[in-house]
Parts: structure tokens; sequence; C-alpha cells
């Protein structure tokens, strides 16, 4: 138990350092976890969190509508599992096949930070082709967090030799982390001195000749008393 802790927080940590994401961890699930959950006697709102810690549950209205379009009395258990859970607004006004509706929300970048909680092999496999997606599935009885894919190990080993320019996205990811790390950055010019506004004080340079030339000027008078 305790090699498989460590296992997790290596690979959530890989995910944390690399793309951004942070605690609590966005868990969404989709219906066929929810079968293969029911099926196994895994209770996903109390192994979950023991197994990852902090995580926050969701799914999409289109999760919840392909599972009832189903219709299927051996889903009804699984069906009311689902729709137990917090929903995330995917805004499709036409509901889409649960794995459409899962790619539209990681098509730019997995901007919410979702780990995808499926038993779909077929999309599990599409989703290791994007960088940046957490996969979780059932193995038996036990949630079993996948190993960053080879398309994001590819990216960050790029991002580390300098070989590919950051998208706007990983920009905000690497600011976002300097800042956790070293606190607010001030931007170079905000740090320049501002120049000092009105009339300049005396050049110093010309008190000094004027100093000299009083001094010339001394000189030469106490010269003429010596003579009288």
């Amino acid at each position: 138990k305790v090699k498989r802790q460590k296992r997790v927080a290596k690979i959530l940590k890989y995910f944390h350092l690399n793309f951004g994401f942070r605690k609590p961890w966005n868990l969404l699930v989709d219906g066929t976890f929810c079968v293969g959950c029911l099926q196994e006697k895994v209770n996903i709102k109390e192994q979950m969190p023991k197994y990852l810690e902090e995580v926050k549950l969701a799914t999409t209205g289109c999760c919840i509508t392909e599972m009832e379009s189903i219709g299927s009395p051996e889903l009804y258990g699984a069906t009311l599992v689902l729709k137990g859970m917090p929903l995330f607004r995917c805004d499709h006004k036409k509901a889409l096949s649960a794995k459409s509706c899962i790619k539209s929300l990681l098509k730019d970048g997995n901007q919410n930070h979702f780990i995808i909680a499926t038993q779909d092999g077929s999309l599990r496999e599409e989703l290791r082709q994007i960088p940046g997606i957490p996969l979780l599935y059932l193995h038996g009885n036990a949630p079993t967090l996948e190993k960053p894919s080879e398309m994001s190990e590819k990216l960050t080993d790029r991002i580390s030799d300098g070989k590919t320019n950051l998208s706007s996205h990983q920009h905000k990811i690497l600011k976002e982390l300097k800042k956790q790390t070293f606190g607010e950055v001030q931007d170079t010019d905000s740090r320049k001195k501002k120049k000092r506004k009105g009339p300049k004080g005396p050049n110093p340079l010309s008190c000094k000749k004027s100093k000299k030339v009083k001094q010339v000027v001394e000189q030469h008078g106490a010269g003429k008393k010596k003579r009288r």
C-alpha cells in the first residue's frame, strides 16, 4: 500500500511540475467508470479521496444523458451514482456521446486540469495521444493511475531541451509555478527608478570651479598688500 501511494504521489508531482496540476485534483468521471466501480463494489466517494487524497469529483450532462439513453436496468445503479456527482457544465446544447464530450473539454490543452476516470479502453488510447492528460481506471477492484503517456514525456523532454516553443498556456503555468516558489516577481521596468522632474540643482563641477577662482583672487589681493 505504501509503495502504491508513493507511485501515485510521483505521478501527480510530475503533472504538477510540468502541466500545472494542483490540489484538490479534478477527477472527471464517465458512466463506464461508475459501472466498473459498482461491479467491483468500489465506493467512488470513499475510495477516490483515499487514493488521490484531495480530490473533487465531477461529471458532465452528456455523460449522464448517454447512460439514461441506453435505458438498461443493469445500468440503473451506475446512473444514480453518476447523477449524484457535481455537474461540470460542458455547454453542449445537443448532447454528445460521453467520449466526444470529454475529448471536447481537453482539446485546448486540458485547462481545467482534469484527471479522466474511465473504463473505456478506446477513449484512454485516444487521450494518450494528447500531452498532459492523467488517466485513471479500475484494475480489478483497485483504482490505478496510469504513468504519464509517451506524448506527455516527449513534450516535457523537448521543453527542457529548449527544442520547442512554449504555448501561452504553458507560459501561464511556468509563471504560476514561479510565483508559488519565489513569490510575486516584479517586472524589470517597474524596478527602474523614475527620473526626477523639476528644476535641476547646481552643477557640482561649476561649484568647484568658482571656488578655485575665488582662491586665486584672494591670493592676488594678498600679493598686492605685500608690495605696499
